[in-house]
């Protein structure tokens, strides 16, 4: 049975990890730059579902789990983009 490359899987845990402490951080209400890090880091765990899923090596259904996932963690980044813009906003308005 053939695996994913380690680069591959090694990208994605990292982004992971990264995505994890950043949720953790972004949990304090009010912090902008949290925010920012999280929408980062969701978007780092998408890229590295979709580079898992172009793996030849992974199965179909595997790909198909991946690239459903990669969706999610980008839905997930556009929210908190636009989470961040809103306290941008507000942290401009008078």
């Amino acid at each position: 049975m053939l695996r994913p490359s380690r680069e591959a899987v090694a990208r994605w845990n990292t982004a992971y990890a990264e995505q994890t402490n950043a949720m953790f951080a972004a949990a304090a209400a009010g912090d902008l730059a949290a925010v920012q890090r999280l929408a980062v880091s969701y978007a780092a765990v998408a890229r590295a579902w979709r580079a898992l899923g172009g793996e030849l090596a992974v199965s179909l259904w595997a790909r198909h789990a991946c690239v459903i996932a990669a969706e999610e963690f980008e839905r997930r980044a556009e929210v908190e983009h636009a989470r961040a813009s809103r306290m941008e906003l507000d942290e401009d308005a008078p």
